[in-house]
Parts: C-alpha cells; structure tokens; sequence
C-alpha cells in the first residue's frame, strides 16, 4: 500500500487545536492526506479557504474531502429565510473546497424526525438540490453512515442508489457498528458508490471513535469489503481525543500492515 494513503482528519485534533493549526499537526506525524473538518461558521468562507490553501501548500499536504458541521446543513428546513441562509453556506463552502483543491464533501444528511415520511422526502430534495451543486463545481458529495441520523443502514443506502440521488457515500466504521450494523454489510452496500472512508473502532463500554486495533471491530473483514469492492480511495483516521502522537502513527502502522496482509490473503 502506498504510505501516502493513510490520512487522517482534522476532528482527530479537535478541540485542543484549530482546524488551520491540526493541519501544521498532521504533517509533523508524516501523513500526507486529510480530510479537513470545518468546525464553525467562521471557516465557511473564502478568506479561511485561502488561509488554508496557504497552509496545506507549506506542508505539501493533499485535500482529499471537507466535512461539514452537522447542524450547519439542515438543507430540508421548510422556513424560507433559514433555508436561504443555509443553501448560501453550501455555496460558500463549495468555495472553500475549490481554494483547496479538495474532491469530496461528507454530509451527515438528515439527523431529526428519521421516520417521519415528509422529512426524508424533504431530505431528498435537499441532497438532489446539493449533490447537483456539488458535481457542477468539479466535487462529490457524500452522506455519511451515521447513528443518530438518516443514513444508518445498508436498506438507506439502496434507497438513496434507488432515488438516483447524485450523491456518493462516505462509509465509517465505528459508526457502522454503533448502528449495530456489520460495517462490511455497509460496504458492499455502497458498493461503487464509495468516495471516502472513516477508520476508528468500536467499544461498547469504551470512548467514541478509538484507534483502529483498540475496540471490538472484524478489521480483517472490513478491509477484505474494501477490497471487494475495489475501493482505491483513502482511509481517514478518525479518532477522538487522542493527545498521544505516537498512537495515531501506531494506528496507521496497523492499518496498513493489515490492509496488505487481506490483500495477500493472509488474514
């Protein structure tokens, strides 16, 4: 596996550092790839695209994605001013992502009132409104497999692939496992559709998003799904509240001696 394939997140560094300062961070352990996590308002507009171009130039760092704050996007608001405010983010932050060279937006997508039918229909529009957006300036946007929102199940995901949305998916395997879903069934759900991928792992009893090798996760069989489906994207760790330099660079050790071990068969 190429070294450079393994990035990691900017939310890895949150809150101890600011979305610009994680970037100096990453680049220090050696990655190479990031998925930068833009955190408040402030962040969404140009000026702070140009302040992090500067940036990831300096460090020779590559954007591969932008991940938005949740609560930023609720696109299905059915009052108009909010939803004008909202949809003139989205257009900011297609900005920001341009500056960046960056390829793919992760979007939480619906997060309230999961079965409640006019929502979701509501929630689709928005995303056809998006993902149309999104592909005209060169991006794919990708929904997210989340726990506590829309798209929690391989069934959601074939419902979006059935609704023709022009959207991709960006698959997480704590949050897979957290919906009490096999993240390998989540995979092949998305199948072709795949652009990004989250790496950290799952403890029932334990801290949220832990480094891959310290939860309870199959790694060998959700990098096998992977691979079966031919995804040749990056893998983004994305841990939480881990202060400790040396564990996130043992955790891209693992992941990519056990990608390569899968790929050989020998898992």
């Amino acid at each position: 596996m190429d070294r450079d394939r393994i990035g990691i997140s900017t939310a890895a560094f949150y809150p101890d550092h600011l979305t610009e300062d994680a970037l100096t961070a990453i680049a220090e352990l050696g990655f190479r790839v990031v998925e930068i996590f833009l955190q408040a308002n402030a962040e969404y507009a140009p000026r702070f695209g140009a302040l992090l171009d500067r940036r990831r130039r300096a460090l020779d760092l590559d954007v591969h994605s932008l991940h938005l704050y949740a609560t930023y996007f609720d696109l299905w608001t059915p009052y108009p001013r909010m939803a004008e405010e909202i949809r003139d983010r989205f257009r900011r932050l297609l900005e920001v992502a341009a500056l960046v060279d960056a390829q793919a937006l992760t979007w939480h997508g619906l997060r309230y009132g999961l079965d409640n039918a006019g929502l979701r229909e509501a929630f689709f529009d928005s995303a056809a409104w998006a993902g149309e957006r999104a592909r005209d300036a060169g991006l794919t946007l990708c929904i997210e497999n989340v726990s506590w929102c829309y798209l929690r199940r391989p069934e959601h995901v074939r419902a979006i692939r059935q609704a023709g949305l022009p959207v991709a998916f960006t698959f997480d395997a704590f949050q897979a496992r957290e919906s009490e879903v096999e993240p390998a069934a989540m995979v092949r759900a998305m199948g072709d559709r795949l652009a990004t991928v989250h790496l950290s792992d799952y403890h029932p009893e334990g801290p949220r998003h832990l480094p891959p090798g310290d939860g309870t996760l199959d790694w060998p069989a959700v990098l096998r799904a992977l691979q079966d489906v031919a995804y040749a994207g990056p893998l983004i760790l994305e841990t939480a509240h881990v202060r400790d330099a040396e564990v996130l660079k043992a955790s891209r050790a693992f992941v990519r001696h056990l990608w390569e071990r899968v790929a050989r068969g020998e898992d």
